[in-house]
């Protein structure tokens, strides 16, 4: 019988999406793979579409403002932890893995209980309030950026700085554009916006702003989210609701892109060496964003709108202002960012430890 490794995270595509790499890896090696996760978050739809098992949890948010819901959370949290323990004395798995999010914190807690080893990897440049809890109960915590070592402490040496892990195919530049696709790019260069796994209102609205002038030089696919999408019959400006197996195709031919800044898009970008100008979402986040586009622009891999309201005219003038110089430059920059696949890293260092 396999032995069994649990996955927990969630609340936002960017904890899932990752794991997935290194959830390959080890089916390779023979384990049996099992998701814990909130009953109605997003994680639940992306899990069980990879053909992976999946267990539910109560889950309660971890706020660090005040509100009432953090009382009746609490007892949320509590039923989602005694579920943990229910579902690891069941599995009986011989690690714990997390990749963030408030639906990680009572699995890694029920693990530290049962005396499972347990492990957590956080994506962004400020490691998330659920990552700084489970750091205190890891076995080892693996960051994205030596940059993110500074915000936990480490005092044991627990903290291994790994990258973020990218699906094989963003780093395979033979793949052919799918059929549908390939008609529809000509000659011009091709601009991609990605709002993110949900879209984003604000760069939607930014982009439709601004395209009389900009499909004079781009032809322009836009993933603007299942919620957000509208149809459009302009020439060259092709919006879709969600990209999905065809974006690392596409994202391997463009020539830029416009984005926000969530970490796994960084280094989707960074993996297929595609510039960018990036919209960090500002307001109604910790800032994690800000800093992750930071990250790309001290290394000149991408240019960054400022401020909470940057306009249609801030983002024209950006996007034409680029030269094929600079553009090369910041293509170069992507190709010096990554030197090895952090999941390689990450599984070498968990198979050491088994």
């Amino acid at each position: 019988m396999s032995k069994t490794v649990i996955f927990t995270g969630g609340g936002t595509g960017g904890h899932v999406y990752p794991a997935l790499p290194v959830i390959k890896k080890l089916k390779k090696e023979g384990f049996r793979i099992v998701w814990i996760g909130s009953r109605q978050g997003i994680e639940k739809k992306i899990v069980e579409s990879w053909g992976i098992e999946y267990r539910s949890i109560s889950t309660g948010k971890l706020r660090r403002y005040f509100s009432f819901q953090n009382f009746t959370d609490i007892f949320r949290i509590t039923a989602g932890f005694f579920q943990s323990l229910r579902i690891l004395g069941e599995l009986k798995p011989v690690l714990v893995f997390s990749k963030g999010g408030f639906v990680s914190v009572p699995p890694v807690a029920a693990a530290l209980f049962r005396k499972i080893p347990s492990y957590t990897h956080d994506s962004d440049v400020v490691p998330g309030l659920a990552t700084k809890i489970n750091h205190k109960m890891t076995r080892k915590t693996f960051l994205a950026y030596q940059e993110s070592r500074s915000y936990l402490g480490d005092p044991e040496g627990k903290i291994i700085v790994s990258g973020n892990p990218v699906r094989g195919e963003f780093f395979d530049d033979s793949q052919a554009l799918p059929e549908e696709w390939a008609g529809r790019i000509g000659s011009k260069p091709l601009l991609m916006v990605l709002g993110g796994s949900s879209g984003a209102k604000q760069v939607n609205d930014l982009v439709k702003a601004s395209l009389d002038k900009l499909l004079e030089r781009y032809t322009i696919i836009h993933q603007m989210g299942d919620a957000l999408y509208v149809e459009s019959d302009r020439e060259g400006y092709w919006p879709v609701p969600y990209l999905n197996r065809e974006l690392p195709a596409l994202l391997q031919r463009a020539d830029l892109a416009v984005a926000r800044s969530g970490a796994g898009t960084l280094w989707e970008l960074a993996v297929t060496r595609t510039p960018s100008v990036l919209i960090p979402l500002r307001v109604g986040s910790r800032g994690d964003q800000i800093l992750n586009a930071e990250m790309l622009r001290k290394r000149d891999m991408a240019l960054v709108l400022e401020g909470e309201s940057p306009t249609a005219e801030d983002l024209r003038e950006t996007l034409l202002s680029l030269t094929a110089e600079g553009l090369e430059e910041m293509k170069k920059n992507c190709s010096d960012f990554i030197k090895i696949k952090a999941e390689d890293v990450i599984v070498d260092e968990l198979m050491g430890e088994l």
